[in-house]
Order: structure tokens, then C-alpha cells, then sequence
């Protein structure tokens, strides 16, 4: 367990399931990137309280990069509203000045199968994101 230890099952589920396979993807990512520091990550958020939301996901650092393009593309998981009915978000964007959202995973509420379902695709377009270097648009 992490930092993050909670005692609501889905958040367990996730750190669970994701850090794992996240760590396992690196490997893959900087064999096709050389250029690239990809290292994983979770943390908690929140408004009302730092324990309101949690995200997960692999950040993926570019070198060389021009001063009006982002230097950082990332997987985000995100799941919110714990104290209620809990939502994902998956999706695979980059960093400031474009926040150009490369893919993302329609998932029904705390929808774990959808999720699982969509990983591979969001892995691979993450892989592919970072082998180009710069948004798709």
C-alpha cells in the first residue's frame, strides 16, 4: 500500500489493480521513447476534504521540447465524489499550454470492467503520444 491507504473499496481496488500494471508499462514506454521520463503516480484532492478524490496514472516527461509545446503527456485515472456515487475518469491528455485530451474511456459509474476494458487502448495511446512528441491536433 501507499500513501494513499483508505478504507473505501474502490480506492483499495484501484491502487490495487493500477500501480502495478502502471509500473509494469514503463519498461515499453522507454523502450519507444528514449527520450522520455515516465515514472507513475497517485495522489489524493479535494475541496471539502484531501481524501475527497483520488488519481492514479503514469507521467510521461518529453526532452527538447519548444517553450509552445508541452513537455509532459500523462494517463490520469481519477475517481470523485466517495461520499456519494462514485464516478471514473480515464483519459489520456497533455500537459499546459495545450491540454489537448489525446483519448479518453467512457466509463459508467465506478465502472471497474469498463475500465479494465479500456486500459490497453489508453496505454497505447499514451505510447504512441509520447513517441510522437507533441499533441495529435
Amino acid at each position: 500500500m501507499t500513501v494513499l491507504v483508505h478504507t473505501h473499496p474502490l480506492v483499495i481496488q484501484l491502487e490495487n489493480d493500477l500501480l502495478p500494471l502502471f509500473r509494469a508499462a514503463l519498461p515499453q514506454l522507454a523502450a519507444g521513447a528514449p527520450q522520455l521520463l515516465a515514472s507513475v503516480f497517485a495522489f489524493s484532492s479535494g475541496t471539502t476534504s484531501a481524501f475527497q478524490d483520488y488519481h492514479f496514472g503514469i507521467s510521461c516527461l518529453l526532452g527538447d521540447v519548444p517553450d509552445d509545446q508541452p513537455e509532459e503527456v500523462a494517463l490520469l485515472v481519477s475517481v470523485s465524489g466517495l461520499d456519494s456515487s462514485a464516478q471514473l475518469c480515464a483519459q489520456v491528455l497533455w500537459g499546459q499550454p495545450s491540454g489537448f485530451v489525446e483519448a479518453q474511456a467512457d466509463l459508467p459509474a465506478a465502472g471497474m470492467q469498463a475500465l479494465s476494458g479500456a486500459l490497453p487502448g489508453l496505454l497505447a495511446a499514451l505510447r504512441t503520444a509520447a513517441q510522437r512528441g507533441r499533441p495529435a491536433a
